[in-house]
């Protein structure tokens, strides 16, 4: 029982620091009452690991990319060999796999889907996916991905016409001319997009309306500089310039 009992105080001692114990004196001694007693049967306490925030990783930029973005351009080599880029629409499934209606497909399967996320500011995020352009030969799978288009769109697709891009791999890019980063097929397809992308404009609306002289007021009393702010119309935060430049 000894033994147990100053394991145990060993371990309170270690999560619960006990608070320190009062002056030797009459007075003190005599209001001072512990708000605790030591158990026995209590053994060890656990406490869970501090989860830190971390920058996302770009197979989650390119999921979320994907499920704001509903036009891309979709590249791939023509009969006389020339490669050749249209704007298409897509929709995306759980996975992120891409869905298209193509009345008339390239001859070679081979194509990259180009998508890019417009907002107010200078950053354009962006993902390029290379992948086959594939037909869905069976019915179960072709209505599944008719479902993913209605919801998307809000009409029927042509089932004729359904194409998917089978993801090999995934260049994403965080802003124009800058270097970008290659996501595998399984990073892409197991990663979460953003949970906040559908309320992210109503978020940023609110900040703009009901807080744009807070953050004015505060950039220039802890940065010192006189910031103009711009409303934004889309995805993001709100952009500081200094002296009206960009």
């Amino acid at each position: 029982m000894k033994m147990n009992l100053q394991i145990l105080t060993q371990s309170l001692s270690t999560h619960f620091p006990l608070p320190p114990f009062p002056p030797k004196s009459k007075f003190l001694q005599a209001k001072f009452k512990p708000s605790f007693k030591l158990c026995s049967s209590l053994s060890t306490v656990s406490v869970p690991p501090t989860k830190t925030s971390h920058k996302p990783f770009p197979a989650e930029v390119s999921r979320t990319i994907m499920e704001l973005s509903s036009i891309g351009t979709l590249s791939t080599l023509a009969q006389d060999g020339w490669p050749l880029g249209v704007g298409v629409r897509f929709a995306v499934d759980a996975e992120g796999t891409p869905v298209l209606c193509l009345p008339q497909p390239s001859p070679d399967n081979r194509s990259t889907l180009h998508v890019q996320l417009d907002q107010c500011g200078l950053r354009t995020p962006q993902c390029t996916i290379q992948g086959s352009l594939t037909k869905p030969a069976d019915a179960t799978i072709l209505r599944r991905f008719d479902s993913v288009w209605k919801k998307r769109f809000g009409e029927a697709a042509d089932v004729d016409n359904l194409y998917t891009v089978d993801v090999q791999r995934v260049l994403q890019m965080e802003d124009l001319n800058e270097d970008g980063v290659w996501v595998t097929t399984s990073d892409y397809k197991n990663a979460n997009p953003d949970p906040l992308r559908n309320s992210a404009e109503e978020i940023v609306n609110e900040i703009n309306n009901n807080n744009r002289e807070d953050v004015h007021r505060f950039c220039n009393v802890y940065v010192d500089l006189d910031f103009q702010f711009y409303l934004l119309s889309r995805v993001g935060v709100p952009l500081a310039t200094s002296n009206g430049k960009l």
